[in-house]
């Protein structure tokens, strides 16, 4: 974080939430509108502070429900892992970083070989969502 507080104000959509912050690589600066919920754990950090937010979504019937999740540096850097992570970042155990990793992978592949005439983050998605939906085994 780049400030100990964002700039809170007011829009046609309701209160907003700004934060001043840097990413990952410690170079580029970014304006980051942050939905309440984040906000509420944000709040309680101050400038240099570090936290690694993760967007989050989930199918419920018919609808995709999304959820961030929100952990302080300390608390990642105490754990070692959160849920298992490795090199790609937050794991769970519902294997779908390995899924979309795979899904990208091939999706490049695809576009790769149909010279460029699809788009890779469309195919990538569609990909995912079709393997995810997968029972273990890959057999519908």
């Amino acid at each position: 974080m780049l400030f100990d507080q964002p700039t809170i104000g007011q829009s046609q959509y309701g209160e907003y939430y700004l934060y001043s912050v840097r990413n990952g690589d410690g170079q580029t600066e970014y304006s980051f509108f942050a939905p309440t919920e984040v906000h509420e754990h944000l709040k309680e950090l101050r400038k240099g502070d570090r936290a690694l937010i993760t967007k989050l979504a989930e199918q419920k019937g018919s609808k995709i429900v999304t959820r961030f999740e929100v952990v302080p540096e300390k608390a990642v850097r105490s754990a070692g892992s959160v849920g298992g992570v490795g090199a790609g970042g937050v794991g769970t155990s519902d294997n779908f970083y390995e899924i979309m990793l795979g899904s990208c992978k091939d999706a490049i592949r695809i576009q790769n070989e149909l010279g460029g005439m699809m788009d890779a983050k469309s195919i990538a998605v569609t990909l995912f969502i079709a393997r995810s939906r997968m029972p273990a085994g890959g057999q519908t």
